[in-house]
C-alpha cells in the first residue's frame, strides 16, 4: 500500500469457513458477508443505520393468539387443520416401478365395418384409404410444450436486464410505429410433404388467450399474425361466429353497403347491420392488430330468435357440439335478419345490373315487373320462382322468393352410384327441386297434396352454400371423391416453427391434384332448365356461359368455413379466405389465407381444396362471380354523413337531467382533423373474473372479468374560452344484469343506469358508440390517461396517431412503472382527484391540464428533470398519494455517489435505476 494512502481500518471476520457472499446495502451504511458454514455477518458504520435511502419504519404485525378449535358436528370443514402424515404418500412412488402399460387399440373404421364381410370367423373389407396397408400407426405418448409466445412483460423484463439493450427515442419509436405487433412474431411455417393435407398443419389448432397478472393486455397477439389483416380474440361469448365474420368482411359490395348504413340514423337499437359497418371500419383501420366482435355479438345475443333456434354457444366446451351445424344455421339467420335491416320501407335502391325485374309467373300471364328488393337480397339472394300446385283442384299459387343459402342435400346412403356424383351435379339437384307435400289450399279450405316446383329466375352475386355435412357419411364422399396424392413428390421446405405466420409462399400451384371441390362453375338459365358445370381454371369457357349476365355467371370459390377436429381437442372453426386482388399483401404470390380467430397466416392453394383428412369438415362456401366488382353500382347508396347526432341531447331517462354538467356542441364548433379532445369512460363488471389457487398458494387467472361501458364524458380541448367544458356526459343504460358496478372505481351506482330511476342523460350504448366513431373519423386527437384499455372495453379502434396518453407521456422507458393520473396530479398539479370515489368529467380535465403542462415543460427544456422528480418523490412516498413533507427524510444518496467514485466495481446504473 503506499504511504499516501490514507489511514485504513482492517477487521477480520470471525468465521472458521471461507466467504461466500458480500452485498452492500443501497445506503452504504451496512455491509453483509456469508461463509461457507451459513453464518452471516453484518456490519455498520453507525448505530442507527439504514439499509434503504429512503426506509420508512416497519409497522410488526400484532401477535395473536391461536385460537383454541372446538370440532364438533356443525363446525365447518375449512376449522379441521391439515393431518399429520407418518408414512410416505402415494404421490413419492419410486419412478422405476412406474412403466407404461399401453395405450387402448385404435377403433376400426367405421366404413371398414360397414363393408366388412365374414368368411367363417375372419372379416373382409377393403381399405378406405385413410391409411397405409397392413400399417396400423402407434400413437406415443407426446408431452405437451408452450408453443404459445411469452408475455409482454416478460418480453420487457428480458430487453431491460439485457445489457446490449437499444433504447429508442421518443421520435424513433417501434412501438408507436407498430401498436400492438411484437417482435416475437415467428417466421414462416413450411409443410413437410403432404400434397392431399390428411395431417393437420399445427396452425389449425384451436388457440387460446393465455392471461397474466396484466390481464389480456399483457398476451402476445402479435406472435400470431405478421400480415396486414386483423384478426378476432375468441374470449367473448359466442365467439365461433369469428370465422364467418372475417369472410363477410372481404365481400366488398357487403362492405360498403354496411358502412353506407352507419352513416345515416338507425333508430333501432340492436342493429346487426350498424354493429357490421362498426365492426368493419375497425378491421379496415386495424393493419394486423386484433380487434373483437364484442359489440355485434353482444347484440346478437339479445335475439329471442337466436335463443329460440339453439345458436348461442354453451358456456362449458361440449366435445360432441357440432360448430359445423351451429354456423349453418348463423348463417341462414343472420343473413335474413340484416336483409329486414337493409330493407327500406320507402323504396330500395338498384344496385344490380343483373337483376332481372320482369317475371312470368304463370306460363298464361304477361310479365309481372317487380319492387326493387333489399340490398341485400340484390347481392345474396337467389331470385327463385316457386309455384305450388294442388292435385285436387289444380289451383296454382306462384311467389317469388330470394333464399339467401343453398342447402346441398346429398344422394341417399344405399344409392352407391349417385353417391360418386360431381359437386356440381349434386348442387343442382338442391337448386333445382320438386317435391310432393301437404299443404293448406285456400281454395279447397283444407290440407292438400301439394306439388311443389322452383325453378331459378335470376343469380346473385355472392353465392353462399352450406354443406350440409354434419354426419360421418355425408363427409365421406367429400374425401371419398376428393384428390389422390400425386406420384412425384413436392420440395420439401424446413419446418421452422409451431405458430405464426409464412414470410414466403410455400409450393406453387403447379403438381397440385384435382379436386371435388371446384374452383370455378359456371351457370346458365336455359328457361326452366338450370345448366351447371365446372369449369377448369386455364381452360377457354363454353359459349354458354358466356350470354346475358342476368342468364349466365362464372363462380370462383372465395372463402371456405371449416370444423377443426381432432381426436384430443373439442371441434372449433377457421375459415379460408381468398383476399381480393386489390387487398392483397404486395408481396405475397398465394391469395389463401387462414383465419383462425386471431391467427392470421399464408396458406397453399391444396389446404383449401383437398378434403381427404378426416381432421376437418365443411361448414359454408362462399363463391363470387368473377365479374362482381363491374356488376354492381354501389355510388347509390348514401354517402352523406349525418353528423346531428353530436348535436343533439338524446336520453331514454324518464327523468330529464336537472343539472347537466355538460353543453352540447355549436354546428359552428364542428370538430375537425387535429380538434383536440379530453376523454374517460367508467366501467361496470357483468361478470366476475374467474381464478384458481396453484398446488403453491399462488393465484392463476382463468379469465378477466367482463366489462361494459357505464360512463363516457368527452371535453373540449383546444384553448379557448371553452376549453376543458364537456361536451358528451352520457351514461349507458344495459339490460344485461350487472353483477358489480364498481363503484369505489367507477363513481356508478345502482340506479345511474336504470332509464326509470336515473337522473342523468341516458343512451343506449349504440348511441354513445356512435359519437365516439363519428369522433374518430373526423380526425379528433383524444387525450386521457390509459386510453388503450378503454377503448379495448368500448371495442373501439383508434388510429395511435389519434391517441395522446398521459400514461405514456410520464413515464420512462426503462422503468417498469407506469404513474397513476392520481398521483400526477398530486404532485405536479397539487390537486387532490379521486379522494372518494372517481368522476369521468374530473379525470378527463386532469389529463388534459397534464398534457398542457408536459407541452410548456417540453417548451421550457425542462421534462427530463421534471419526470425523473416525479420518479424519485414516487419512490419516497412508496408511490401513495400524500403529504411531501411528511414523507420526505435525509437521503443518503451523497453517500452512496461517494463510495461509487471511489470503486471501479459499481456503476452509476444503480442509482438511475
Amino acid at each position: 500500500m503506499s504511504s499516501y494512502a490514507t489511514p485504513a481500518q482492517f477487521h477480520q471476520i470471525q468465521t472458521s469457513s471461507y466467504i461466500t457472499a458480500m452485498d452492500i446495502s443501497s445506503s452504504a451504511q451496512t455491509l453483509a458477508f456469508a461463509d461457507g458454514a451459513g453464518f452471516v455477518y453484518q456490519y455498520g458504520d453507525r448505530e442507527d443505520y439504514a439499509v434503504n435511502p429512503y426506509s420508512l419504519p416497519l409497522t410488526t404485525p400484532d401477535i395473536v393468539q391461536p385460537p383454541t378449535t372446538i370440532v364438533n358436528e356443525d363446525s365447518p370443514l375449512s376449522s379441521v387443520g391439515m393431518p399429520y402424515y407418518t408414512d410416505q404418500l402415494l404421490s413419492v412412488w419410486p419412478s422405476n416401478k412406474v412403466y407404461e402399460v399401453g395405450t387402448k387399440p385404435p377403433a376400426i373404421d367405421e366404413e371398414i365395418l360397414k363393408n366388412m364381410k365374414t368368411i367363417d370367423f375372419v372379416g373382409y373389407a377393403p381399405n378406405p384409404g385413410n391409411i397405409h396397408r397392413n400399417q396400423i400407426p402407434r400413437k406415443k405418448k407426446v408431452i405437451k410444450k408452450k408453443n404459445g409466445p411469452k408475455f409482454r412483460s416478460e418480453q420487457e423484463r428480458e430487453l431491460l436486464k439485457s445489457a446490449n439493450t437499444l433504447l429508442l427515442d421518443d421520435d424513433n419509436d417501434l412501438l408507436q410505429q407498430y401498436p400492438g405487433r411484437r417482435s416475437s412474431s415467428i417466421g414462416d411455417i413450411s409443410i413437410v410433404n403432404d400434397p392431399a393435407v390428411l395431417n393437420m398443419p399445427r396452425y389449425y389448432q384451436r388457440v387460446e388467450i393465455q392471461y397474466s397478472k396484466f390481464g389480456i393486455d399483457d398476451f402476445d397477439f402479435g406472435y400470431y399474425n405478421s400480415t396486414q389483416y386483423g384478426g378476432l380474440e375468441t374470449h367473448i361469448s359466442n365467439s365461433y361466429c369469428n370465422s364467418f365474420l372475417q369472410v363477410l368482411y372481404f365481400i366488398k359490395p357487403l362492405r360498403n353497403i354496411a358502412k353506407s348504413h352507419i352513416k345515416v340514423s338507425c333508430p333501432k337499437d340492436n342493429c346487426l347491420l350498424c354493429e357490421l359497418g362498426f365492426l368493419f371500419r375497425m378491421l379496415e383501420d386495424s393493419k394486423g392488430q386484433n380487434c373483437q366482435a364484442t359489440n355485434f355479438l353482444r347484440a346478437f345475443s339479445t335475439f329471442p330468435q337466436a335463443s329460440a333456434l339453439g345458436l348461442f354457444e354453451p358456456e362449458t366446451p361440449n366435445r360432441n357440439i357440432s360448430f359445423s351445424t351451429l354456423i349453418q344455421n348463423f348463417t341462414r339467420f343472420i343473413m335474413e335478419q340484416i336483409h329486414q335491416e337493409s330493407n327500406l320501407a320507402a323504396g330500395n335502391p338498384l344496385i344490380s345490373n343483373a337483376f332481372n325485374q320482369m317475371i312470368t309467373l304463370k306460363s298464361d300471364q304477361e310479365p309481372v315487373k317487380l319492387d326493387v328488393p333489399s340490398t341485400m337480397q340484390q347481392l345474396f339472394g337467389l331470385q327463385t320462382l316457386s309455384q305450388s300446385k294442388c292435385s285436387s283442384c289444380q289451383a296454382e299459387v306462384s311467389r317469388i322468393t330470394y333464399p339467401f343459402v343453398v342447402d346441398m342435400l346429398y344422394p341417399k346412403k344405399n344409392d352407391k352410384k349417385s353417391r360418386k356424383r360431381s359437386f356440381t351435379s349434386i348442387l343442382k339437384a338442391s337448386m333445382y327441386r320438386e317435391n310432393q307435400t301437404k299443404a293448406w289450399c285456400s281454395n279447397c279450405h283444407q290440407y292438400q297434396p301439394t306439388m311443389t316446383k322452383k325453378f331459378i329466375c335470376g343469380l346473385p352475386g355472392v353465392m353462399l352454400i352450406n354443406s350440409g355435412a354434419a354426419t360421418s357419411d355425408d363427409a365421406l364422399i367429400w374425401r371419398q371423391n376428393g384428390p389422390n396424392s400425386p406420384k412425384t413428390p413436392q420440395s420439401v421446405v424446413d419446418n421452422q416453427s409451431d405458430q405464426g405466420s409464412t414470410n414466403e409462399d410455400s409450393n406453387s400451384v403447379s403438381n397440385i391434384p384435382s379436386s371435388w371441390l371446384p374452383e370455378r362453375f359456371g351457370i346458365h338459365i336455359n328457361g326452366t332448365e338450370l345448366v351447371i358445370k365446372a369449369l377448369p381454371i386455364g381452360k377457354e369457357i363454353p359459349p354458354e356461359f358466356k350470354g346475358s349476365s342476368e342468364t349466365c355467371a362464372i363462380y370462383e370459390l372465395s372463402s371456405t368455413i371449416l370444423q377443426v377436429q381432432t381426436e384430443e381437442e373439442a371441434a372449433h372453426l377457421v375459415s379460408q379466405i381468398k383476399i381480393p386482388e386489390t387487398e392483397l399483401e404486395t408481396e405475397a404470390k398465394m391469395p389463401w389465407y387462414l383465419f383462425n380467430d386471431f391467427l392470421v397466416r399464408k396458406i397453399r392453394h391444396e389446404e383449401v381444396f383437398s378434403y381427404k383428412g378426416t381432421w376437418k369438415t365443411p361448414a359454408v362456401l362462399q363463391y363470387n362471380r368473377v365479374d362482381l366488382e363491374n356488376l354492381y353500382t354501389l355510388d347509390v347508396l348514401p354517402s352523406e354523413v349525418d353528423y346531428s347526432l353530436l348535436f343533439k341531447d338524446l336520453s331514454i331517462a324518464q327523468e330529464a337531467c336537472s343539472d347537466p354538467q355538460h353543453e352540447i356542441l355549436t354546428e359552428d364548433e364542428m370538430p375537425k382533423p387535429g380538434t383536440l379532445v379530453a376523454i374517460d369512460a367508467e366501467f361496470v363488471a357483468l361478470q366476475q373474473e374467474e381464478t384458481e389457487i396453484r398446488s403453491d398458494g399462488t393465484k392463476s387467472l382463468i379469465r378477466p372479468s367482463t366489462l361494459t361501458l357505464a360512463r363516457v364524458s368527452v371535453l373540449r380541448g383546444d384553448t379557448g374560452p371553452n376549453e376543458g367544458v364537456p361536451f358528451i356526459d352520457d351514461y349507458i343504460a344495459t339490460s344485461e344484469p350487472i353483477v358489480d358496478y364498481l363503484t369505489e372505481f367507477s363513481g356508478i351506482v345502482a340506479g345511474d343506469l336504470d332509464f326509470k330511476r336515473s337522473k342523468h342523460t341516458l343512451v343506449p350504448l349504440k348511441v354513445a358508440y356512435k359519437k365516439l366513431r363519428l369522433l374518430v373519423d373526423l380526425g379528433c386527437i383524444f387525450i386521457g390517461h390509459g386510453l388503450n384499455k378503454d377503448f379495448r372495453i368500448i371495442n373501439l379502434l383508434v388510429p395511435p396517431e389519434q391517441i395522446i396518453d398521459t400514461v405514456d407521456i410520464y413515464h420512462i422507458r426503462n422503468r417498469q412503472r407506469k404513474i397513476s393520473l392520481r398521483f400526477l396530479a398530486w404532485h405536479l398539479l397539487q390537486q387532490d382527484i379521486q379522494s372518494e370515489t372517481h368522476d369521468s368529467i374530473e379525470d378527463a380535465r386532469t389529463a388534459l391540464v397534464l398534457y398542457k403542462k408536459y407541452l410548456e415543460y417540453k417548451k421550457d427544456g425542462t421534462f427530463g428533470q421534471v419526470l425523473e422528480d416525479v420518479y424519485e418523490a414516487g419512490h419516497k412516498a412508496n408511490w401513495l398519494k400524500g403529504t411531501k413533507d411528511s414523507l420526505s427524510r435525509v437521503s443518503s444518496t451523497p453517500q452512496m455517489e461517494a463510495l461509487v467514485e471511489s470503486s471501479p466495481l459499481f456503476t452509476t446504473n444503480w442509482l438511475a435505476s
